[in-house]
């Protein structure tokens, strides 16, 4: 049986802790790939190591896996338009694409 202290260390995976470090370092399946069935598809959420993501497939069929709240002023990105080759977020507009520029 572990003790509290281990038992928190095992399992805390949020960005920071010792186990999410190291989880960090080799790919994790975040979906199927039929949750993404075509281009411009509505976005999809994903939480992944005690992290709230957006993943989309973009007009050119490339897969991206962003943050789910916009930089701007943390409007949720699921609620965004997949449009151009980028997630629009629906607060002012900004544009998002595959790698989170």
């Amino acid at each position: 049986m572990l003790k509290p202290n281990q038992n928190t260390l095992l399992t805390r995976t949020a960005p920071g802790t010792p186990m999410g470090d190291l989880f960090r370092r080799y790919w994790v399946p975040a979906l199927l790939s039929e949750e993404l069935p075509e281009p411009d598809c509505p976005p999809v959420r994903v939480k992944l190591l005690s992290e709230s993501l957006i993943a989309f497939k973009d007009t050119e069929g490339r897969i991206g896996l962003i943050d789910e709240f916009c930089a701007h002023r943390g409007v949720s990105l699921y609620f965004g338009r997949n449009e151009e080759c980028g997630l629009r977020c629906p607060y002012h507009g900004w544009k998002y694409d595959i790698h989170g520029h």
